[in-house]
This record gives C-alpha cells, sequence and structure tokens, in this order.
C-alpha cells in the first residue's frame, strides 16, 4: 500500500468542516456567523444538527488518518522519525477531539473533548521542525512557521487575550481562527503529498 495516500486525509479534512460550516449555516434561517459559535449549528437548537455533526465527525475522521500519512512522508522525507511522529500524532489527536465533538454536541460538556484539540495548534511547527533542513521546500516552511505564529494569536485572542472577543463578535472571531488553522491543512497534505510521488516516498 502506498501510505503516502493517505495525505489524502489533510486534503480533505478542511473540505469537510466548510461543509458543516456553510452548509448548516444555510439551513438554519436567521443563523449569525458574527454572533453565534460554529458549534451551535449541532446544537439541539439548530433545525438540521445531524448535518453539521455528521461532516464534522467526517473532518475528525479525516484528519485522524492524514496524521498517518503526515508521520510516514515526514519520517520517508527528512529522516526525522522523532518530529515527523509528532507533527502526525499532535493532527491526529486534533482529529479525534473534533470526532468526539460531532459526537456529543453543545451543550455537552464532553463537546471539547476535554482540550484535547490544542494539540493541533503544534502541528504546523513540529512540521516545519521535521521539515527544516530539506532543501528545496523553502516556501512550505516559511508557510507553516506563519501558520504557527499567527494561529497562536488567535488562540490567546479567543482564550481573552486583549479583550477584543465579545459575545457580539465571537462568531467572526471563530472563523478567523479555523481560517488559519484549518485550511492550511490542505496545502501541507499536498505539498507533501506531491513530494511523495516526485521522490518515489511509499
Amino acid at each position: 500500500m502506498d501510505r503516502s495516500t493517505l495525505l489524502w486525509g489533510l486534503i480533505l479534512a478542511p473540505l469537510f468542516y466548510y461543509v458543516a460550516l456553510i452548509g448548516g449555516s444555510l439551513l438554519w434561517p436567521g443563523y449569525s456567523h458574527v454572533t453565534q459559535y460554529a458549534s451551535e449549528l449541532g446544537s439541539s437548537a439548530s433545525p438540521n444538527p445531524m448535518f453539521f455533526n455528521g461532516n464534522v465527525i467526517l473532518c475528525g475522521l479525516s484528519a485522524l488518518i492524514g496524521g498517518f500519512g503526515l508521520t510516514h512522508v515526514l519520517t520517508r522525507l527528512t529522516s526525522n522519525r522523532a518530529w515527523s511522529v509528532a507533527a502526525g500524532v499532535s493532527i491526529s489527536l486534533w482529529g479525534l477531539a473534533i470526532v468526539v465533538a460531532g459526537l456529543y454536541p453543545m451543550p455537552d460538556d464532553r463537546h471539547g473533548a476535554y482540550g484535547l484539540a490544542i494539540a493541533g495548534q503544534f502541528t504546523s511547527l513540529f512540521a516545519w521542525i521535521a521539515l527544516r533542513r530539506v532543501e528545496g521546500l523553502s516556501g512550505l516552511k516559511m508557510f507553516l512557521i506563519a501558520i504557527f505564529v499567527a494561529s497562536f494569536a488567535l488562540f490567546a485572542i479567543m482564550m481573552g487575550v486583549g479583550g477584543l472577543v465579545t459575545r457580539a463578535n465571537v462568531g467572526i472571531w471563530q472563523r478567523i481562527n479555523t481560517a488559519i488553522g484549518i485550511p492550511y491543512l490542505a496545502i501541507l497534505g499536498w505539498v507533501l503529498l506531491q513530494q511523495a510521488r516526485r521522490r518515489a516516498l511509499t
């Protein structure tokens, strides 16, 4: 089996997330992306919670699978097994947390998966460390560092730093946060998949 194809999990995870977010909001007349959390689309208040939760679970499963592909390709590409495993495990843990969020919608206490999703904050950093001595990927490496810095800045803001997030704008800040922390997975997965094919890494 060509295990590099597991990177398709990273490529597809953002797609499932935005299908859940955009599709779920279209199925809820009056839903506000400005004032409401994304997870409210999967709550009992939503007219179609299963649509959102089902796609969220698919997003999480994709990321979990993609984590195995990330570990494999980074290991073969860099021979840096420790940081390659760290990158793969961190995004797989995030994926697991997203699955839990879909299985236990708001306001269930288990919806937050007890903070497990925080592991995903480190994926871009771990991937950069694993790739830092690989030639020819300077653009990807700069991109990963930018994602790490931006995602942690947004995470801090979401946690209350600066007092910028209010109930009146929480939806906007959450959308900005996820726009930085989720779509990049598709770019990372695609670039590494092309590298794996070019270098015949199976």
